[in-house]
């Protein structure tokens, strides 16, 4: 079974409309649509926002399944000035930009990384490149925070100059799936890019173009799987 996790609604509604779902269920704050794509049996999990949300999604994903794999698409800010809205971001690393331990540990105790897999970071890739979506290959970090002020973000570059997005939930899926050994992918497309002075779209406009993509790509990846 493939675990697909996605926040909002309208992501979760764009991956059902290509696949045959045949049961859903509440456990806790999580909705999960059983069913299949391409042969291949899926549980689609709405988390919602933020990493305690993230966390638990995945925790149950794991628990309760034994899973070949997780991807999880989502929406993030870009970061860097190649970057233009509706490009996708695929994880190289994954980081918890906001795990502050250094009054306790010194300097070196501050974000939490972890690195996906790399056999499913090269299918996404091939993927995207195939479904013409253009894409950037970099570190996602994550915040319970929504980055609108110029210190927030330049507090991230200071720790994580590697940074190519920034986002509220894929830090904890890294974390748990890492924890029960499932291998992973991250996958953000960017509704704004932080070092541009404008903003080319609004997030109504975006967001169905960006959850319909983002459907596109899960469903190359698992017929590919």
């Amino acid at each position: 079974m493939i675990g697909i996790i996605a926040a909002m609604d309208m992501e979760v509604e764009a991956i059902e409309k290509l696949s045959t779902i045949t049961k859903t269920e509440q456990v806790a704050t999580c909705t999960l649509h059983y069913g299949t794509m391409h042969g291949k049996d899926i549980v689609i999990a709405k988390c919602g926002i933020g990493k305690t949300h993230a966390a638990m999604a995945t925790a149950i994903l794991c628990a309760q399944h034994n899973l070949e794999a997780i991807i999880n698409i989502g929406t993030a800010g870009g970061l860097k000035d190649d970057q233009q809205v509706l490009d996708i971001v695929i994880s190289k690393m994954v980081v918890q930009a906001d795990f502050d331990l250094t009054a306790l540990d010194g300097p070196d105790a501050y974000g939490l990384v972890y690195e996906p897999d790399q056999k499913l970071v090269d299918v996404c890739t091939t993927c995207a490149k195939d479904l013409g979506i253009r894409y950037h290959v970099g570190w996602i970090a994550s915040q319970d925070l929504f980055m609108s002020r110029k210190e927030d973000l330049d507090k991230l570059m200071a720790h994580f100059p590697e940074s190519a997005c920034s986002e509220m939930e894929a830090g904890a899926i890294a974390q748990v799936a890492h924890s029960f050994q499932v291998p992973y992918v991250i996958v953000r497309a960017l509704s704004d890019v932080a070092v541009h002075s404008d903003n080319p779209m609004e997030f109504s406009e975006y967001a169905p173009k960006a959850s319909a993509q983002s459907a596109r790509l899960v469903e190359t990846f698992i017929e590919r799987l």
